[in-house]
């Protein structure tokens, strides 16, 4: 079996966030892949000129996983004359990666699960991830987010149809709002959820882009939202210092989290190998299905919780999916919640088609939690075109 094309299948939705990819082969299986990145710059990365990925996988064997990874990886670096890519660049291998893996299991006819040894549970708990604002007038007025906050009883509402819906833990985008409104928020939820909800927040960049933060502040901050049981705090440090984690998360009364900005092994080894973390956040959308394997896989030899970040696509969900379902220590999945979105919007179509209208047998949320699928491959199938050219094009991003 050869690949004969290699195809970013949304190319012509200049305006999405969200690259889909195919692998090809000339026995006619499909791979599927996603990446959370600007389509035109994926596709051009993966398809335009000699220097771009495509030609070096044309010819090759799918299921040689492995290597084509280190070959994309490591002919890159050649390229461009320096080592330790990330961003777009593997941003796009990722995309292909998650692609090759599904072609080795439908090759195979078996999940990718069984590939990597088989599941040690059937089902992973899905969190309900939302934010504690929507798009309107600003909260913090710039040029790439206007947003306005939600009120404490609109998070309140939205928490308990959480809870109805099944879910058994939430996650807010959460910001830098520790003040005594922020506080008297976190306590009206945690009233209204009970104890037995998990509750986690995001501080994101506008908390540790904030130079006038100490540390010493930010274990207070830490110190303040264990009377809330929050069950871990994610991003309060800049994503690539380590000796910043490692100091806070040794004073912190709860679990400290990162890992959606890292993109490869070497860049989780420093985290985990020095403790600086409770809990890793590998994307599979960012780094790929090799690279993300080999974490999950570190993590649990560590002894470190890993909670894969990403809400975007089913490509994702599923991937995350295939691989916690291996090991003992991926506790959780990151679900979008549905909740956080006004019925109609265009970030409500968008990702109400990418995780469930695009592919044929798409996972869902059954009682709070991800049944792991039995189906080949990713459990997904293929895309569906008509939903990729049709829905897509026509409700949203049409020029």
């Amino acid at each position: 079996m050869k690949i004969i094309d290699v195809r970013v299948v949304n190319s012509d939705h200049v305006n999405s966030s969200t690259a889909l990819i195919e692998v090809v082969t000339d026995e006619g299986l499909i791979g599927i892949g996603a990446t959370s990145a600007p389509v035109p710059a994926v596709a051009a990365v993966i398809q335009a000129g000699n220097t771009s990925l495509k030609p070096l996988l044309l010819g090759e064997d799918p299921t040689n996983t492995n290597r084509l990874w280190n070959k994309m990886f490591e002919s890159w670096q050649a390229q461009r004359g320096r080592g330790g890519e990330g961003g777009l660049a593997v941003n796009s291998m990722s995309a292909i990666d998650i692609a090759l893996w599904d072609i080795a299991g439908k090759a195979a006819g078996v999940p990718i699960h069984q590939l990597l040894g088989g599941v040690i549970r059937n089902k992973i708990m899905a969190y309900a991830s939302t934010s504690r604002s929507i798009r309107g007038n600003p909260i913090h007025n710039d040029s790439s987010s206007i947003r306005v906050a939600k009120t404490t009883e609109q998070m309140v509402s939205e928490c308990k149809m959480y809870v109805e819906q099944g879910f058994k833990a939430i996650k807010y985008g959460w910001g830098d709002f520790f003040d005594s409104a922020g506080q008297e928020s976190l306590a009206a939820i945690r009233e209204a959820i009970g104890p037995n909800i998990r509750l986690m927040l995001d501080c994101g960049p506008s908390f540790y882009l904030d130079k006038t933060l100490s540390l010493k502040e930010k274990i207070q901050i830490t110190e303040l939202l264990e009377k809330y049981d929050i069950y871990f705090l994610e991003e309060p440090v800049h994503p690539y210092d380590v000796d910043e984690f490692k100091k806070l998360t040794r004073k912190s009364p709860i679990k400290i989290a990162t890992g959606e900005s890292l993109t490869t092994e070497l860049d989780f080894k420093r985290f985990i190998d020095s403790s600086a973390i409770d809990v890793v956040q590998p994307d599979i959308q960012q780094m790929g299905m090799t690279q993300f394997i080999r974490v999950a896989r570190r993590t649990q030899d560590a002894g470190i919780l890993c909670i894969p970040h990403g809400p975007w696509t089913a490509i994702l969900i599923a991937g995350h999916l295939n691989v916690l379902s291996t090991i003992s220590n991926g506790v959780m999945i990151e679900y979008k919640g549905f909740a956080n979105f006004e019925q109609g919007s265009t970030e409500q179509i968008v990702t109400d088609i990418h995780n469930y209208s695009i592919i044929e047998t798409p996972p869902k949320v059954k009682d709070g939690y991800l049944e792991v699928s039995s189906d080949p491959g990713l459990g997904l199938g293929n895309f569906v075109h008509e939903s990729i050219s049709g829905l897509i094009t026509k409700k949203l991003l049409s020029p």
